[in-house]
């Protein structure tokens, strides 16, 4: 990782503090795919989890925002 790149937990308190702003929640789930790691989904409040995927494993739903290998509990930059 570059010094320049945030870690993969200050890029997740990112995407929480702007699914805040625009009255959204943010769900972590388990990669169903090959390389495992961690689904990063925003969700508008009153809509439900979609978590639905194409043939190619591409997300349908639109709700998909990032993947991480990894997710520590606090910053590592």
């Amino acid at each position: 990782m570059s010094e320049l790149t945030p870690c993969n937990y200050c890029s997740l308190q990112g995407i929480k503090a702007r699914a805040k702003m625009n009255g959204c929640k943010v769900y972590l789930r388990n990669s169903t795919g090959s390389l495992g790691g961690i689904d990063v989904f925003v969700v508008p409040l009153g809509k439900k989890l979609d978590t639905r995927v194409d043939e190619r494993g591409e997300s349908i739903g639109g709700q998909w925002k990032a993947w991480f290998m990894e997710l520590t509990d606090h910053c590592v930059c």
